[in-house]
């Protein structure tokens, strides 16, 4: 379900990496898809979403002020799609987490959530 961003300092790049679950992605160690390296340096992406309708949920993304709006339902759609296109099931966090945006829950909410399942905060550092 979550798909981190990484830098490679093997290779000098950014690379995203999917995990099935978020305790996945604490607890493996990843290695760069493009050179192999393990030495990755964890960065905090941005949400985006391909389209949105003139129905959708809009909420502020906390912190960055009015001008940057998360569509939820968009994120959500864009989720559906690709775990259709994707012949791994990504398990019942993915469903959860795609329900949940599809009723207007924030991914910041979701996320918080997710994470003190496993015991960390939003402050932990990744």
């Amino acid at each position: 379900m979550p798909i981190y961003e990484y830098h490679c300092h093997g290779g000098d790049k950014e690379v995203s990496i999917f995990f099935l679950t978020v305790s996945e992605a604490e607890v493996e160690k990843p290695a760069c898809p493009e050179c192999g390296s393990k030495n990755l340096g964890r960065l905090i992406s941005n949400i985006s979403a391909v389209s949105k309708p003139d129905n959708a949920k809009k909420k502020d993304v906390p912190g960055k002020g009015p001008a940057v709006r998360e569509d939820t339902a968009a994120l959500a759609r864009v989720m559906r799609e690709e775990g259709r296109k994707s012949k791994t099931g990504y398990g019942e966090q993915f469903k959860e987490v795609t329900a949940r945006l599809e009723k207007g829950e924030s991914s910041e909410s979701i996320e918080k959530s997710l994470r003190k399942r496993v015991g960390e905060t939003m402050e932990t550092p990744h």
